[in-house]
Protein backbone atom coordinates (compact mmCIF):
# COMPACT_ATOMS: atom_id res chain seq x y z
CA UNK A 1 0.00 0.00 0.00
CA UNK A 2 1.54 3.44 -0.96
CA UNK A 3 0.82 6.08 2.09
CA UNK A 4 -2.20 7.69 2.84
CA UNK A 5 -3.62 10.61 0.72
CA UNK A 6 -4.08 14.01 2.44
CA UNK A 7 -7.87 14.08 3.33
CA UNK A 8 -10.54 16.20 1.75
CA UNK A 9 -13.59 17.38 3.65
CA UNK A 10 -16.22 17.38 1.16
CA UNK A 11 -18.86 20.35 2.56
CA UNK A 12 -21.12 20.36 -1.09
CA UNK A 13 -21.36 18.86 -4.08
CA UNK A 14 -23.35 19.55 -7.51
CA UNK A 15 -23.74 17.51 -10.28
CA UNK A 16 -22.90 19.24 -13.73
CA UNK A 17 -24.26 15.86 -15.66
CA UNK A 18 -22.84 13.78 -18.75
CA UNK A 19 -21.27 14.92 -21.58
CA UNK A 20 -23.75 12.77 -24.03
CA UNK A 21 -26.80 11.64 -22.43
CA UNK A 22 -26.78 9.30 -25.43
CA UNK A 23 -23.94 7.40 -24.69
CA UNK A 24 -23.79 4.95 -21.60
CA UNK A 25 -19.69 5.73 -21.53
CA UNK A 26 -19.59 9.57 -21.49
CA UNK A 27 -18.18 11.54 -18.81
CA UNK A 28 -19.75 12.88 -16.03
CA UNK A 29 -18.67 16.19 -14.16
CA UNK A 30 -19.59 16.93 -11.11
CA UNK A 31 -18.27 20.21 -8.79
CA UNK A 32 -17.15 19.59 -5.19
CA UNK A 33 -16.30 21.78 -2.34
CA UNK A 34 -13.87 21.53 0.51
CA UNK A 35 -13.08 22.89 3.63
CA UNK A 36 -9.05 22.37 2.82
CA UNK A 37 -9.38 23.46 -1.43
CA UNK A 38 -12.57 25.15 -2.53
CA UNK A 39 -14.10 23.95 -5.01
CA UNK A 40 -13.00 21.02 -7.44
CA UNK A 41 -14.32 20.47 -10.74
CA UNK A 42 -14.05 16.41 -11.38
CA UNK A 43 -14.24 14.47 -14.72
CA UNK A 44 -15.45 11.08 -14.07
CA UNK A 45 -14.37 9.13 -17.09
CA UNK A 46 -17.11 6.35 -18.61
CA UNK A 47 -18.07 4.25 -15.83
CA UNK A 48 -16.64 6.30 -13.29
CA UNK A 49 -19.79 8.04 -11.87
CA UNK A 50 -21.45 4.33 -11.59
CA UNK A 51 -18.17 3.12 -9.68
CA UNK A 52 -18.83 6.82 -7.38
CA UNK A 53 -22.13 5.90 -6.74
CA UNK A 54 -21.62 1.90 -6.06
CA UNK A 55 -19.03 2.83 -3.98
CA UNK A 56 -21.27 3.39 -1.31
CA UNK A 57 -23.06 0.60 -1.21
CA UNK A 58 -20.39 -1.95 -2.29
CA UNK A 59 -17.51 -4.11 -0.40
CA UNK A 60 -14.78 -2.15 -0.28
CA UNK A 61 -12.30 -5.28 -1.82
CA UNK A 62 -14.82 -6.10 -4.65
CA UNK A 63 -13.62 -5.02 -8.35
CA UNK A 64 -15.37 -3.43 -11.19
CA UNK A 65 -15.14 -1.20 -13.88
CA UNK A 66 -13.63 2.03 -12.48
CA UNK A 67 -13.17 0.73 -8.92
CA UNK A 68 -10.49 0.72 -6.86
CA UNK A 69 -10.27 -2.59 -5.00
CA UNK A 70 -8.85 -2.56 -1.76
CA UNK A 71 -6.77 -5.18 0.01
CA UNK A 72 -8.05 -5.93 3.56
CA UNK A 73 -4.56 -4.41 4.60
CA UNK A 74 -5.46 -1.34 3.24
CA UNK A 75 -9.52 -1.33 4.47
CA UNK A 76 -7.51 -1.74 7.92
CA UNK A 77 -5.27 1.09 7.48
CA UNK A 78 -7.66 3.52 6.66
CA UNK A 79 -9.92 2.34 9.03
CA UNK A 80 -7.22 3.37 11.76
CA UNK A 81 -6.34 6.28 10.28
CA UNK A 82 -9.94 7.17 9.78
CA UNK A 83 -10.41 6.90 13.53
CA UNK A 84 -7.33 8.32 14.46
CA UNK A 85 -8.62 11.50 12.75
CA UNK A 86 -12.29 11.25 14.54
CA UNK A 87 -10.26 11.30 17.56
CA UNK A 88 -8.56 13.99 16.84
CA UNK A 89 -11.26 16.43 15.87
CA UNK A 90 -13.05 15.69 19.05
CA UNK A 91 -9.94 17.11 20.89
CA UNK A 92 -8.96 17.17 24.71
CA UNK A 93 -12.23 15.87 26.72
CA UNK A 94 -12.83 17.97 30.32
Amino acid sequence: MTEIPPVLTVTAISTIGVTDVDDDNADSWLVIETAEQGQLLLNLPGPMYRAAVQSTELPADQPGPGRLALTEAEVTAYRAHIANLSRTDQGPSD
